[in-house]
């Protein structure tokens, strides 16, 4: 909450001035892998499908060529349980999608020149507000019970990336890093029916490139 709490004060600070820029995109993922393994219940770098983004973006511009401000993505990436590599006569596997809401601040250096198009590079640093599940489910295997969770939290969320606009059309290729934490739970019933529980925690580092358009107004 305080990351956020900064990044919204960032904002509210520049927008006093003149040399405003709103820009809304939409897009999609080219490219989208995690790294992740867990011994018995391995998630493979592929589990995550290529998914959505809308973003809205406030930035100053503070030279001609410098701008500086902060933006707001949602992203949304469906899980495939293909590719998650466990016997699927003994282990039942059920899930949620990760749902993503990057909040960050991002600076932009544009190279302005005598034609009407504008390319630009990007560097995006933030917070990603993440949630989404995979439960493992031990089956047809009498006498046992055995359960396993993996939920994703919150985690930092940085970048880079470059784009042309065009009469504030806009076009965005990017590649971001949501550095999301996985926490697993695990419960299973000893030789002597005692329930156990265990729990562990790992980063999750979902890479994403991303193309996206949009338009830009300005004041």
């Amino acid at each position: 909450m305080k990351k956020i709490l900064v990044l919204l004060t960032l904002v509210g600070s520049i927008a006093m001035a003149q040399g405003n820029v709103y820009e809304f995109r939409a897009g999609w993922d080219l490219y989208n892998r995690a790294k992740d393994s867990n011994k018995e219940y391995e998630i493979r770098k592929d589990v995550l499908q290529t998914g959505p983004e809308v973003s809205f973006e406030y930035r100053r511009e503070l030279t001609n060529n410098f701008d500086l401000g902060a933006g707001i993505a949602y992203k949304y990436n469906n899980l495939t349980d293909k590719k998650v590599e466990v016997d699927e006569n003994k282990v039942d596997v059920s899930m949620k999608g990760l749902h993503s809401v990057p909040i960050y601040a991002t600076a932009r250096y544009n190279f302005r020149n005598d034609s009407d198009v504008t390319p630009y590079v990007k560097a995006n640093l933030g917070f990603a507000v993440n949630s989404g599940k995979i439960d493992f489910q031990r089956i047809n295997t009498p006498g046992t019970d055995e359960t396993a969770q993996m939920k994703f939290k919150h985690g930092f969320y940085y970048g880079v990336g470059a784009g042309l606009e065009y009469n504030n059309f806009v076009a965005d290729l990017s590649y971001n890093v949501n550095t999301l934490r996985a926490k697993y739970n695990y419960s299973y019933n000893d030789f002597l029916g005692n329930k156990k529980e265990s729990s562990s925690k790992e980063t999750l580092n979902h890479g994403m490139l991303t193309l996206s358009v949009g338009y830009a107004l300005k004041d």
